[in-house]
């Protein structure tokens, strides 16, 4: 069973807000757009440690759930605003199975950053707590002359 988990972050900061769902219309070129997943091990480490001191078991890095994050975080960079769009879509165009969540982020400019924003938004929080999360993918787009710069894609999976 697919989980999507509703990631409204009104009350934490103007960055985390416009998780809304829908097609993305690109507003920035896509050869304005670098991603990378270079730091999906230090989010790992940090995801771990933080579920560690809760009780749950910790996470490791999956390329396929890279891919799907990279996927996403170009999308809102390029499209300057965050949005889930067709999340189950997504998860079932690359071949993500059973509970699996995503969190977005825009702003910060290094993943410490990032998943700090998520643990003070309760929606966000509850992503990076799923009991049944294994696995992790994370990308960050960065977009330097538009929106928020650096936006951040997270997909927990079993």
């Amino acid at each position: 069973m697919r989980i999507k988990i509703a990631l409204a972050a009104l009350a934490v900061a103007p960055l985390l807000t416009q998780c809304g769902g829908g097609d993305l219309a690109r507003v920035v070129p896509s050869d304005k757009v670098t991603t990378s997943t270079r730091d999906a091990a230090q989010a790992a480490a940090l995801i771990s440690e933080y579920r560690k001191a809760r009780g749950l078991g910790p996470v490791t890095v999956d390329t396929t759930l890279n891919d799907a994050a990279e996927y996403q975080a170009r999308a809102v960079a390029e499209a300057g605003k965050l949005s889930h769009g067709a999340f189950a879509s997504r998860m079932e165009t690359f071949k993500i199975g059973g509970h699996s969540a995503e969190n977005l982020s825009a702003g910060s400019d290094n993943v410490g950053g990032a998943i700090a924003r998520w643990k003070g938004s309760p929606g966000h929080n509850s992503n990076l707590l799923l009991p049944q999360a294994r696995r992790i993918g994370l990308a960050r787009a960065d977009s330097p002359q538009h929106g928020y710069r650096h936006y951040w894609a997270l997909v927990l999976a079993q």
